[in-house]
């Protein structure tokens, strides 16, 4: 399906106070800035959670927000499970890791945050604002994902429900092969917007979305990144060689003797 787009677009940015208004007033919500660890499971029903002061927040089995989870001053939300009925935001270089669950509505960074993605479900869009950075390696974008103001999004697995769209000085690089493109970086002067980019990311997954680029944007396609061995695996070559070394000394001392 063909989009159009006007050339300038204003980003409406949501402060503190706007979401806050938003909270219905007889909704409780649960503050957290002990800079501890806390983790919301089958035992924690609540309608809006707001993290601040380094603090970790683990969503897991049975977790359960009804509202909106708000991340601020550095803190940490990993979600492996559970459900979010609202969105979920990341300020004031917050990180959020989602390899699981649910999340029903948005999932936005703000302010130089990190957000990383390697499984579960986000209902709407996946967007980074403010210098953030958004990894994308597995799991389910419902619709856009979409980068602004000087981010960064790298996307090597998952799936996108809709488009993909870089604006304002922002790179997106994709990492897999590419049934027509070449490697290569793309800007709004070589890219016809609207144009559906297909082929499989670095994960495996099929690749099959449409693509804008606007505001100087960029759109790297990159060959799939080189898998590391984990250190357990290095660790076990380390210690298979240094057997192997042993061997073949013996071998040497064994030979020399006779």
């Amino acid at each position: 399906m063909q989009r159009s787009f006007q050339p300038v677009m204003t980003t409406i940015v949501l402060t503190a106070a706007m979401l806050l208004a938003c909270v219905p007033v007889s909704a409780s919500v649960l503050t957290l800035n002990d800079n501890m660890t806390h983790d919301l499971n089958s035992a924690v029903a609540e309608d809006h959670v707001e993290v601040y002061n380094s603090t970790t927040v683990n969503l897991l089995t049975g977790g359960e927000i009804s509202g909106n989870l708000l991340a601020y001053d550095t803190s940490t939300v990993n979600v492996s499970d559970g459900m979010i009925g609202g969105g979920l935001w990341a300020w004031d270089n917050s990180t959020v890791n989602v390899s699981g669950g649910s999340i029903t509505g948005d999932l936005d960074a703000y302010d130089s945050s990190t957000v990383n993605v390697s499984g579960g479900s986000i209902g709407d869009d996946l967007k980074a604002y403010d210098n953030s950075t958004v990894n994308v390696s597995g799991g389910t974008i419902g619709d856009d994902l979409w980068v602004s103001d000087d981010s960064e999004v790298n996307v090597s697995g998952g799936t996108i429900g809709d488009m993909l769209r870089a604006d304002d000085d922002s790179t997106v690089t994709i990492f897999g092969t590419f049934d027509i493109f070449g490697y290569g970086i793309f800007d709004s002067g070589n890219w016809t917007n609207g144009t559906t980019l297909t082929g499989t990311l670095a994960d495996g997954t099929a690749f099959d979305n449409e693509v804008y680029i606007h505001s100087s944007g960029t759109v790297t396609l990159a060959a799939p990144a080189t898998a590391v061995p984990e250190p357990s695996s290095i660790a076990m070559f380390g210690i298979g060689a240094l057997g192997l070394f042993g061997y073949s000394r013996r071998r040497r001392q064994t030979s020399a003797a006779s």
